[in-house]
Order: C-alpha cells, then sequence, then structure tokens
C-alpha cells in the first residue's frame, strides 16, 4: 500500500514534536510561555485527531470496498454454482451426442460395407460387359429365329438393361448414404468440439473471476489491517499528547498561581497560614541538623515545635486532608497532610491521635490532631512541614504568623 508511509510518518513527527514540547523543563518561567507551549501542543493534538479523520475515512473506505467486493464474489459463487449445473447438463447432451457419434459411426462403416459390395458388384458386371463385347444386345435379337424368340430375347435384354441400371443405382445410393452419413457425423462431430470448447471457456472465465476477487478480498483485507493498526498507534499517540496537555495546563496553573502571589508586594505571608501550635517554641530549626538519634547530619524538612503532649495542632489554613495516616509511615508515626487553595500543603507528624480523615475538608484554626511522640522521635513534640506548589519544603518561619 502506498499511502500509509506519509501519513505513519506524518504522526510519527507530531509526535516527535508534541514530546519535544512536553519535554521542556517543568515550569517555565512564565505562564505566557507555558500557554504558547500549551497552544502547541493543542495544535498538534489537533494535527492528530485530522490525521485519524483521515484514516478512518480511509477505513470506512475500505470497508465498503470490501462490503461490495463480498457481494460481487458471493455472486459470482452463485453463477458458479449455477454454472456447474448448466455445465452438468452439457456435459450430459455432449455424452449422449457422443452416443449417436458412436451409432452414425457404426451405420457409416456399414454403408462403406455397403457401398463396398454394390462397387463390386458393378465392377464384376462392367467386367463381364467388357469380355462380351463382340455380342452385343442388336446381335442377341438378331440371332432371333422366329418373332417369339424375338420377344424372348427383347424380354432377356430388357432384364438385363433393368438389372445393369438397378446395379449402377445401388452403387450411387450406397455412395451417397456413405456421403450423407460422413456429413452428417461430422456435424455432430464440429458441435461436440464447440460445446466442450465452450465448457471450458466458460469455466475458465468464472475461474479467473473468483480468483481476482479473491485476490482484490485479500488485498483490502490486509490495507484494512494495517488502516487499523494506524488507528489504533494514533489514538495511542493522542492519548500521550493529551497527556501531556493535562499536565502543562497543571503547571500553567501553578505558574499563574505563583505569579498572582509573586505580585502581591510587601506580603510575606501569602498563604494566610495561623501557627498551628499553642507555643512558638522550637526545638529544631529548618535545614542542615543531625539527627537527633542516628547523629547523621541531615536537611530538617520543617521544624520541631516543642509543644507539651497530647494539646492541640491546628490546621494553618483551611484545605482539604490528603493524608490522615497511623503507624510508622517513614518516621512520620501519626501524620495528617493538608493540601491548601493556596498550593500550599501543611504536614502535622509525630501526633499521639487524629482528628480527622483523608479527604475531610477542614477550616483554618480546627483540630486535626493531638501533640505525640510516634514514629522515628526523642519525645513529646509537633514536627511541622510547610510544602509549596513544585512539593518542595519551605522553611516554616519564613512566614510572617498573626
Amino acid at each position: 500500500m502506498t499511502e500509509r508511509k506519509p501519513i505513519h510518518k506524518l504522526l510519527a513527527a507530531i509526535l516527535l514534536a508534541a514530546l519535544l514540547v512536553g519535554a521542556a523543563p517543568a515550569y517555565a518561567s512564565t505562564s505566557s510561555e507555558i500557554q504558547e507551549e500549551l497552544d502547541e501542543l493543542n495544535g498538534q493534538r489537533g494535527d492528530i485527531l485530522s490525521e485519524m479523520d483521515d484514516i478512518q475515512a480511509r477505513i470506512d473506505s475500505l470497508e465498503y470496498a470490501q462490503a461490495g467486493t463480498a457481494g460481487k464474489k458471493q455472486m459470482l459463487d452463485e453463477k458458479i454454482l449455477l454454472a456447474g449445473q448448466e455445465l452438468d447438463v452439457l456435459a450430459e447432451q455432449i455424452a449422449i451426442e457422443d452416443g449417436y457419434l458412436a451409432s452414425l459411426q457404426e451405420d457409416l462403416d456399414d454403408a462403406r460395407r455397403e457401398e463396398e459390395d454394390q462397387r463390386q458388384r458393378w465392377l464384376e458386371r462392367v467386367r463381364a460387359m467388357e469380355e462380351s463385347s463382340d455380342v452385343g444386345y442388336i446381335q442377341v435379337l438378331f440371332a432371333a429365329t422366329s418373332f417369339s424368340d424375338l420377344l424372348t430375347r427383347l424380354d432377356l435384354v430388357n432384364e438385363v438393361m433393368a438389372y445393369d441400371e438397378q446395379l449402377e443405382q445401388e452403387y450411387i445410393a450406397a455412395r451417397q448414404r456413405v456421403q450423407d452419413l460422413e456429413a452428417q457425423a461430422e456435424i455432430v462431430r464440429t458441435e461436440n468440439e464447440q460445446r466442450r470448447a465452450q465448457w471450458k471457456e466458460k469455466q475458465a472465465q468464472l475461474e479467473a473471476d473468483v480468483a481476482v476477487a479473491n485476490a482484490l478480498m485479500e488485498t483490502l483485507g490486509e490495507d484494512l489491517e494495517e488502516y487499523q493498526q494506524m488507528m489504533a498507534e494514533a489514538a495511542a499517540w493522542e492519548a500521550q499528547v493529551e497527556a501531556l496537555i493535562a499536565e502543562k495546563k497543571q503547571e500553567l496553573l501553578d505558574a499563574q498561581l505563583l505569579e498572582q502571589m509573586s505580585n502581591q508586594s510587601g506580603a510575606s505571608n501569602p498563604a494566610g497560614f495561623i501557627w498551628p501550635s499553642y507555643t512558638k517554641q522550637i526545638n529544631s530549626y529548618f535545614g542542615n541538623r543531625k539527627h537527633p538519634i542516628s547523629g547523621i547530619w541531615t536537611g530538617h524538612k520543617g521544624v520541631d515545635i516543642n509543644a507539651n503532649y497530647g494539646s492541640a495542632v491546628w490546621s494553618a489554613a483551611s484545605g482539604t486532608v490528603i493524608m490522615a495516616s497511623t503507624g510508622w509511615n517513614g518516621g512520620f508515626g501519626n501524620v495528617v497532610m493538608v493540601m491548601h487553595p493556596s498550593g500550599y500543603t501543611t504536614i502535622y507528624a509525630h501526633l499521639s491521635s487524629i482528628a480527622v480523615v483523608s479527604g475531610q475538608s477542614v477550616a483554618q484554626g480546627q483540630v486535626v490532631g493531638y501533640v505525640g511522640s510516634t514514629g522515628n522521635s526523642t519525645g513529646s513534640h509537633l514536627h511541622f512541614e510547610v510544602h509549596d506548589f513544585y512539593g518542595t519544603p519551605v522553611d516554616p518561619l519564613a512566614f510572617s504568623y498573626p
């Protein structure tokens, strides 16, 4: 098939371009740049959908042609069945004519033998007449001794002449019969040969028509299968581009939120957080520190608030609980994680108990749990983390709390 490669290459080029756009840095410097990338991805998705429309149109055309060819093939099959019946009748006719021809041949053989017999009798009479050529009919008559003898001799001459005439006519008739039978046999033989030729020609034509239909059906089937494969590939590519578009849309929203927050001049608490505990006394700050248990210097992703065991822990802002889990939880112990409309996420760890469930909406200042020492902890405290909309931990003390 000649059309597949150009379409296939075009789709591959579109997908490659889309993947290159999607492989750009996770966040562009400005929302306008991300919007340009999003517009480009949407355009490329449109190109893929357009090509998918063309492929579907080709599939519809092939299916229509396949149905038409199948109908023609069915008609040919029916014609072959009918022709087979006609050929059977023709074969019977030929067999009958062959039998008739054999009968004619027997008659012809008999006629030829009869002709030869009459010929031999006629030749013998001719030779006899030649041998007695010195005695003619006139001499026989003149040799009569009386009138009655003359009449007798005249009757004998007439009988001889009639016999000679009969021999000649019988020979001519035998010869004519041979010629008639030969002509009739030739007619039957010619007609049989013509019938056989017609039979072979019709059979060959039907077989050729069926072969053409079968070849066309096979070609159409192969083309249809190939285009259906192309459609499946294009659909998979369109899904990939659609996923890239969804990611890019989220990037755009994040970038717009970041720009909006950056435009709030002098705002030191753009998320509007409140402090999650009754006390602001800090045991361990954000950043590099020596771990109190392992003794290894590691990055501390939040602050440890020196709060009393069982004291209330408040949500720093309204939002949705995306995790409320008891157990070890990677060393956090009992932990609550809240995602806020501002794009920030806050984490409250080492709780003694949890007061909310995952998926629950909480208001700012609502109790989400109580201070404890679960998980990887040396004593009662609240581990408090803040993550920005990139998922990057930020220092909770970088915000101004009321």
